[in-house]
Formats: structure tokens, sequence, C-alpha cells
């Protein structure tokens, strides 16, 4: 049975809206599985907080156990594995909530700008097979709701197939951004080849 996405609501926002737990989240996401120690060294942080703020995540539904990893002694941490979402309109719709959506929102985009700023220093050192595979696309299409709906439906469906696949040799953990953002400017109707033919001037041969 496939995992439920989490859908982030305000007591989970509550947990989510803490800096180190922000960290935490991204880091793990870099890694796919850690233990509260190994994100302690990356984030220069205590293994005592580490441990405390995911088991924090964990109670609000970011992150879960691993359990083909770990011992009595340690736990492995993975992210969710159905994944969560975050209403973000919804949610500041709440004044309160507002300043717990904007420290989120300001993170993850923090976060994008310094894996891609890392990225160009460590595929300095990445075999051409990796440099290839690394690339930023900024498209602009012209779609009604309907049509943006249906296009992030088929993006989601070709991500998820992939998050299935069993890791080939060489598999790193990859990064992939998705954000679609409408702008203010609408477009103008396309011409009907009758329309378009009606506005052309009317020319007269030579008299």
């Amino acid at each position: 049975m496939e995992d439920a996405e989490h859908v982030v609501g305000p007591e989970a926002l509550k947990g989510l809206a803490h800096p180190l737990r922000l960290e935490l989240l991204a880091a793990l996401n870099e890694r796919g599985s850690a233990t509260a120690s190994q994100l302690a060294a990356d984030l220069g942080e205590s293994s005592g907080a580490t441990s405390y703020h995911l088991r924090q995540l964990f109670r609000h539904g970011f992150v879960e156990e691993d359990a083909d990893h770990g011992t009595a002694r340690e736990r492995y941490w993975i992210p969710r594995r159905g994944g969560w979402s975050f209403p973000a309109f919804e949610l500041a719709d709440d004044p309160g909530n507002a300043v717990a959506v904007d420290m989120v929102l300001q993170a993850a985009l923090q976060e994008d700008q310094r894996r891609l700023l890392q990225t160009m220093v460590n595929a300095r050192t990445w075999p051409q097979e990796w440099r290839d595979a690394a690339r930023r696309h900024d498209v602009h299409v012209t779609l009604n709701a309907d049509q943006t709906q249906q296009m992030l439906t088929e993006l989601d469906d070709v991500l998820a197939k992939y998050k299935a696949l069993a890791a080939g040799p060489g598999a790193r953990r990859v990064s992939v951004v998705l954000t679609s953002a409408p702008t203010e400017h609408e477009s103008r109707p396309a011409q009907s080849p009758r329309s378009e033919q009606a506005r052309r001037p009317k020319t007269t041969g030579a008299q």
C-alpha cells in the first residue's frame, strides 16, 4: 500500500517552523538516511539537540525511523515515505500562521540557492556524466489553470515513477525542485483564421 502524503496543517506547521528542524530536514533529504549523530556533525550541532528535534519532526509527521538500519543504541531516520505538501496560501490565510509560513518558505528558498551554489563548486571534481546530469531549466509556458494542473499531475507521475525505481550502479541522491509560479500577465486569445483575415487591410489592383 502506498504511503499517504502528509498535508501540513496549523499544528504541524508549528512543529516545523524552527530553524534547526528545517536544517535537519534539508540535511536528511540530502543524505536519504542518517542518525542524529551524523546530522549533528553535518550541521555543527550537538547530537542531543539533533536527536530531540528529530523526535519532534517525527511527532509532526515529517520523518520516520529507517526500519532497515539502526541499532538499539542509535536510530536511523529517513524523510517521510509518502512525502508532505505545504498548502502555503491556505495556511497564510490565518494571520496567526503568517510568521511560521514565511520562515518555512524562506528556508526552502535559501536551501535551493545553497544547493545550487554548492553544486557549482562540487561539480569541478565530478565525472562528466554527473556534470551533464546537473541542470537548471527556467521555462515559461502559456496555459490556463486546468492545463497547468494537468501538467503538474503528469510531472508528479514522472517523479513518482523514478522514485520507485531501484537505485542503479553509482547512484547518488539527486535533488529535483519543481516550482510553478503563475504571473500576472494574461495571454491574448488566439485569433481564428477568419478573424485574422478580416483584420488584414484590403488592397486594390492598379488602376
